[in-house]
């Protein structure tokens, strides 16, 4: 009997799971184990405790400084990557990704309640344990190894799982310039122009071409996110276009094409 795909794709991720809390620590955050007394701290569950008289402790602790930790992080990011949002913006943006679902979604992904050492069934282990063990490991990260580089880390593993895209746009842009290119039979391509680094950070130039005419122009932390600013300008473009075809004729707006080197957030 054939395997089912979805069947295959567990097994699979599962063969991949790191086997050991150090694997781990180096595929998602590109860091080593130091002191592995707070990892384990960071993974053991508070059910743990329960008959415990050897002192062991639970996560909660470092759950609490992994949280401001993240906090400070997103905020940061954030703060230099939109310079021109205000206080009500980036806190709606921040809340993207320092949520509950989001940070339950990630530690799944990357299989950590593989590691949690919990009185209870591997399968009865919550997502919220799940999350709450992603926030201590932060947490341990930051003993271990500073702020600085818990920085670069956490940023390195929402990037890597996609995380970092929610913050970008509240419309999905790039997917509303697909729907619009395939309605008016257009092609729509996103070009990498440039990839470089800027205060320790790898930075994206993005330029997004319909039927060969470029449209827009965008930079980001994340090649998602240079494409959705540039989706964006793109958007705009046409949306303009599409104004003035209806008020005077099919032809575009005047101002149509874009200046590449305008690449500012609007």
């Amino acid at each position: 009997m054939p395997i089912r795909s979805n069947t295959w794709n567990r097994i699979l991720s599962f063969r991949r799971a790191p086997t050991t809390i150090r694997a781990l620590v180096r595929r998602e955050f590109g860091l080593r184990v130091r002191t592995m007394k707070y990892y384990e701290e960071a993974l053991t569950h508070s059910s743990m405790l329960d008959g415990d008289f050897t002192g062991l402790k639970s996560n909660e602790r470092l759950e609490f400084l992994g949280d401001t930790a993240l906090d400070l992080i997103v905020a940061s990011y954030l703060f230099q990557d939109f310079p021109n949002e205000q206080e009500g913006g980036l806190t709606q943006r921040k809340s993207k990704i320092v949520n509950r679902k989001t940070l339950n979604l990630v530690g799944e992904k990357m299989d950590l309640a593989l590691h949690i050492r919990a009185k209870m069934r591997r399968k009865d282990i919550h997502s919220t344990v799940v999350g709450n063990a992603l926030e201590a490991l932060i947490g341990a990260i930051y003993l271990d190894h500073g702020f600085h580089k818990t920085d670069l880390a956490v940023m390195r593993m929402l990037r890597r799982h996609g995380a970092d895209h929610k913050v970008h746009e509240t419309v999905d842009f790039k997917s509303k310039l697909h729907h619009w290119a395939q309605r008016k039979h257009k092609t729509l391509d996103f070009e990498v122009v440039r990839e470089y680094h800027e205060k320790g950070a790898t930075r994206y130039d993005v330029h997004v071409n319909i039927s060969g005419e470029l449209m827009g122009s965008g930079k980001g932390s994340s090649k998602k996110s240079a494409e959705q600013r540039a989706a964006r300008m793109a958007w705009r473009v046409v949306f303009q276009s599409n104004q003035s075809s209806n008020a005077d004729s099919e032809k575009p707006a005047e101002n149509s094409k874009v200046d590449p080197s305008d690449t500012s957030p609007k």
